[in-house]
């Protein structure tokens, strides 16, 4: 466990302290919520675009880079694609931890 510290103006404090934890937790759900949908929609797009290079080149990324033609075309797309699926694997990770903070 990490143990977070959250500041709040002293106005609101007696309505944190009523709540208790809960009003942390709930905030932090609503925000996951949040970053879900938006995370979602993200990756969709990712995929699109990952989808467009494997239609173009018939061939997964993985293929794709143990055979990069030697143009400056195959070395932008390999740049491009790799960045698209490093992206959409690093924001699906990031869906991995925001669906158990959901639970």
């Amino acid at each position: 466990m990490v143990e977070v510290i959250v500041k709040i103006p002293e106005e609101i404090k007696e309505i944190a302290d009523e709540a208790g934890e809960t009003i942390y937790v709930e905030a932090l759900k609503e925000v996951a919520r949040k970053r879900m949908s938006s995370s979602h929609k993200r990756l969709k797009e990712l995929k699109e675009k990952i989808a467009i290079y494997e239609k173009n080149y018939g061939k997964s990324f993985e293929d794709f880079s143990r055979g990069v033609p030697d143009t400056f075309d195959g070395h932008e797309d390999w740049i491009e694609w790799s960045y698209l699926v490093h992206a959409a694997s690093e924001l699906e990770n990031k869906l991995e931890k925001l669906d158990i903070l959901l639970g």
